[in-house]
C-alpha cells in the first residue's frame, strides 16, 4: 500500500515538473529581457520566504510578479532595478535573469528516470502481492 501511495505521489510530482519544464522551454525559446523595478518587499506572516514584488513592462503593458531570489542572495531593496526574462507570448511568465527554471538542465531527465524506476517498483510490489494472495486462496492439495 505504501508503494502505491509513493507511486501516485511520484506521478503527481512528474506532472507538476513537466509543467515547470514546459514553462522553462517557453522562456528559453521566446524569452525577452526586460528591466523591472522592485516596488515592495513582501514579508510573509507565516513560515514563508521573503519575496520581492517587481513591476515590469512588456509591449506597453505593466505587470507585477513576486520573486524569491535563488541561491540565498539577499533581497534587493525597494526601488532597485532587476533584470527579468519574460516569455513573449505570455508576459506574466518570468524568471530572474540567469536563473535556470527548473533548477539545472538535468532535473527533468533525472525525474523521468526516477519515475520509471518507481513505476517498475510499483509493478513488482503489485505482482508479488497478487501472487501471494492467489497462493493463499488455493486449497491445500491433499
Amino acid at each position: 500500500m505504501a508503494a502505491a501511495v509513493f507511486a501516485v505521489c511520484v506521478a503527481l510530482g512528474g506532472g507538476v515538473m513537466r509543467h515547470d519544464w514546459r514553462q522553462a522551454e517557453l522562456l528559453d525559446d521566446t524569452g525577452i529581457r526586460v528591466t523591472g523595478v522592485v516596488i515592495r518587499v513582501v514579508v510573509p506572516t507565516g513560515k514563508g520566504e521573503k519575496s520581492d514584488e517587481i513591476a515590469y513592462t512588456v509591449a506597453g503593458r505593466r505587470y507585477t510578479v513576486r520573486k524569491v531570489p535563488n541561491g540565498g542572495y539577499p533581497l534587493p531593496p525597494k526601488g532597485t532595478r532587476v533584470c527579468l526574462e519574460a516569455a513573449r507570448e505570455q508576459p506574466r511568465l518570468t524568471r530572474l535573469c540567469g536563473d535556470r527554471y527548473p533548477d539545472g538542465d538535468d532535473g527533468f531527465p533525472s525525474f523521468v528516470l526516477f519515475t520509471v524506476a518507481a513505476t517498475i517498483g510499483l509493478l513488482f510490489v503489485t505482482g508479488h502481492w497478487l501472487t501471494t494472495r492467489r497462493e493463499l486462496r488455493r486449497p491445500a492439495a491433499g
